[in-house]
């Protein structure tokens, strides 16, 4: 990691421009103009070597002498002008090499950078209602092009939105019971065996009394489920409110970067149409005959396959010349 200390940039620059768009800026204008210097290094590596302007949720945030998450090494510091006397024994736990230089700076020495940065790139690229743009910089060899994918948690929250939208009409409420469901669904996969399970075992640790004094939330059955719902009509887990604007921002953008999100939810509302109402309000049938069988693999069985079956009578007969 290439590190700036954050407080090299003054109070007044960061009150006009958002931290977010300071960081993706400038190393976005540091991987435009180091491009060239820095393609012949990853050739050399074979591939194994890439530099990306990525912001990513599941990455981690590396601190001064954190410790690695699977090898007995800490994270040290040192300047520029050391990194080709680096040695991995640096690292080691008892013995570390850790420049405590790191933590000098003069506040407002790099808004200079910022501002020229800024004026270059335009900011994060990734504000869920920002203009879309081209992709941030990459310097890699070039990769197979993978087929389209989508995780777990977003076909959950998906079809869950889609699944009470079928059934109530009501679009934002929708969006709130996805993400809502999904994020419980995904909490009892590690808390429990079985859905049945994970509601005592919720129970018994005060979570729903805690979820009733959290924002005046009361328990509902909807959709063959029981869930808390705030005096606002979002429903609500670990004392957090799901809304419509959340849900847009953690599943239909994260669904966008692999196909686009209008595709996925017309997919997903002509999927949940195929199976029977009762399906769609019970709970048990709905994770084990509905969301189970697409999980892994939505985008090639709910939505190619909705594609391949709005065919022509002649792209039909073509099948058998």
């Amino acid at each position: 990691h290439v590190h700036i200390h954050e407080r090299a940039f003054s109070s007044d620059l960061l009150s006009k421009h958002n931290p977010l768009d300071v960081a993706f800026s400038i190393v976005e204008y540091t991987l435009r103009a180091l491009k060239d210097k820095l393609m012949p290094i990853v050739m050399r590596s074979g591939g194994k070597v890439k530099v990306e302007n990525e912001i990513d949720i599941k990455r981690v945030f590396t601190a001064p002498l954190s410790l690695h998450r699977k090898h007995d090494l800490c994270c040290v510091c040192f300047k520029p002008n050391a990194v080709d006397q680096f040695d991995i024994s640096w690292a080691n736990l008892e013995s570390f090499r850790h420049d405590m230089s790191w933590k000098e700076y003069v506040e407002g020495e790099a808004d200079s950078l910022a501002i020229e940065a800024l004026a270059a790139v335009g900011g994060y690229r990734g504000w869920a209602e920002g203009v879309k743009e081209a992709k941030a910089a990459s310097i890699a060899l070039e990769e197979k092009p993978q087929a389209a994918k989508i995780g777990r948690f977003q076909v959950m929250a998906l079809l869950q939105a889609a699944r009470y939208y079928l059934l109530t009409g009501d679009l934002d409420k929708a969006k709130s019971f996805g993400l809502n469901r999904a994020i419980f669904y995904a909490w009892a996969k590690h808390h429990a065996r079985d859905v049945k399970a994970a509601l005592a075992a919720a129970r018994a640790r005060g979570a729903y009394k805690k979820e009733k004094e959290a924002r005046g939330a009361k328990l509902i059955q909807v959709c063959g489920e029981e869930v808390f719902v705030t005096d606002s009509g979002w429903f609500t887990m670990g004392g957090v409110v799901q809304s419509p604007k959340d849900y847009d921002r953690q599943i239909a953008l994260n669904i966008s970067s692999a196909i686009p999100y209008e595709e996925a939810w017309k997919a997903a509302i002509e999927y949940l149409k195929s199976f029977p109402q009762s399906y769609l309000q019970d709970q048990q049938k709905f994770f084990n005959e509905v969301y189970k069988p697409v999980r892994d693999n939505f985008v090639d069985l709910v939505v190619k396959r909705k594609k391949s079956v709005h065919k022509t009578l002649d792209e039909i007969f073509k099948q058998f010349r």
